[in-house]
C-alpha cells in the first residue's frame, strides 16, 4: 500500500501544481495570444493531428452527391463561388497567398495538397462547419449543402490544374455572367 499511498501523494501534487501554474498563466495573462505567436512544434502537431482526426470522424457517414462539373453552369457556379467564399484566404492554382492569408496563423491550408490526402467528404464537412480558432469560417451557416458541394468538387480537381486553368475558367465565368447569389433561405439543408 505504501508504494499506491506515494504514488497517489505524487500524482495529486502534480495535479495541484499543474492547476496553480494554469491559474497563474490565465488570471495574470502570461499567455502570448498573439496571431504572431508560434507554438512548440510538439503542441502544433498535437493540434493538427486532433483537428485532423475530428473532421475525419464527422465527416465518416457523409456521402458526396454526383457533381457533374462537364456542365458549365455548375462549373461555372463553382469557380465562383470558389473566389467569392475561398480565394481570400486560400490561393487558388497558379495565385498568390494574399495579404490576409499571410496574417493568419495557422496559415490557411494549400488546397491542392488537401483535395490529395482529404476525402471530398472531409473537405465537404470543414467548408460546411468550418474549423474552430483556425479562421476558417461555417459557410454552411449562408450557403446551402447544393451550392457547397459543387465548390468541393471543383477543389478536388485543383491537384490536375496546370497554373492557368483557374484564371482562365473564372474568367470564363465572369464573360458567362454568372455571379454569385447567397441563398440564407436554404442553409442547412
Amino acid at each position: 500500500m505504501t508504494f499506491l499511498k506515494h504514488a497517489f501523494i505524487t500524482l495529486l501534487l502534480a495535479a495541484v501544481i499543474g492547476v496553480a501554474v494554469a491559474a497563474w498563466i490565465i488570471t495574470g495573462g502570461r499567455f502570448d495570444v498573439s496571431v504572431s505567436a508560434e507554438l512548440p512544434e510538439p503542441i502544433h502537431d498535437l493540434i493538427h493531428q486532433t483537428r485532423v482526426n475530428a473532421v475525419r470522424r464527422q465527416a465518416r457517414d457523409l456521402q458526396a452527391p454526383p457533381v457533374n462539373l462537364n456542365e458549365d453552369a455548375v462549373l461555372f457556379e463553382a469557380v465562383v463561388g470558389f473566389e467569392s467564399m475561398c480565394a481570400d484566404c486560400h490561393h487558388p492554382p497558379g495565385g498568390q497567398p494574399s495579404a490576409l492569408a499571410s496574417g493568419l496563423n495557422p496559415p490557411p491550408a494549400n488546397l491542392s495538397e488537401s483535395a490529395r490526402k482529404r476525402s471530398i467528404e472531409e473537405l465537404f464537412w470543414v467548408t460546411k462547419h468550418g474549423i474552430r480558432m483556425s479562421g476558417m469560417p461555417a459557410w454552411g451557416s449562408t450557403h446551402s449543402d447544393a451550392e457547397l458541394w459543387p465548390v468541393v468538387a471543383l477543389i478536388t480537381r485543383f491537384p490536375d490544374f496546370a497554373e492557368a486553368d483557374y484564371g482562365n475558367l473564372l474568367e470564363t465565368a465572369l464573360e458567362a455572367g454568372v455571379e454569385h447569389h447567397h441563398h440564407h433561405e436554404h442553409h442547412r439543408h
